[in-house]
């Protein structure tokens, strides 16, 4: 989503003059889903590894609370800096078609910004994000379990996003 962001940003700054539009559909935007911050995945393998009780056990593992994708739209559109615009579902759009073509528009954002030198694809699969934003059921996973075993672990998605480009931008992947 971060590449498909600064990729609209930059075709938005004089060569398309477009804006990030919403790849999903009304579904994913209206209902509630949930994530797994990579933080709290390590921390709950940590803790599963560690806890006699949790030997053989299987758990479903979120940062512990839900959001809609019009929610993590405006925290991206606020992390890269672009106008929020809603989605409209008028309004068709094929992520993996638009995107087929724009690793040249990729690589010169890496070169531009001095970024750590990788291909579009390296870094983003559009067909991935296309099918995750394409569901037409609510997906959400109960922790209930972990918890009463005994893990804690959280993340706040929406500060969790912020924080993952804070960090793709000092690695130099992300402008």
């Amino acid at each position: 989503m971060a590449v498909h962001h600064r990729s609209a940003k930059n075709l938005t700054d004089g060569v398309f003059g477009m804006h990030p539009v919403y790849v999903g559909n009304k579904y994913t935007w209206e209902h509630f889903c949930d994530a797994s911050d990579a933080r709290v995945l390590a921390e709950q393998q940590i803790w599963a590894s560690v806890t006699n009780k949790a030997n053989n056990e299987a758990f479903n593992c979120t940062n512990g609370d839900v959001f809609t994708w019009k929610m993590i739209w405006r925290v991206l559109c606020d992390a890269f800096d672009i106008e929020f615009v809603p989605f409209d579902e008028k309004e068709e759009f094929d992520l993996v078609e638009f995107m087929k073509d724009k690793g040249e528009v990729w690589d010169r954002i890496v070169e531009e910004n001095g970024l750590y030198k990788t291909k579009m694809e390296e870094i983003a699969y559009f067909n991935g994000i296309d099918k995750l934003l394409q569901f037409e059921f609510q997906h959400v996973c109960s922790v209930n379990k972990s918890r009463e075993f005994g893990f804690h672990g959280y993340a706040n998605t929406l500060k969790s996003i912020p924080e993952w480009v804070q960090k793709l931008r000092q690695m130099k992947i992300l402008p």
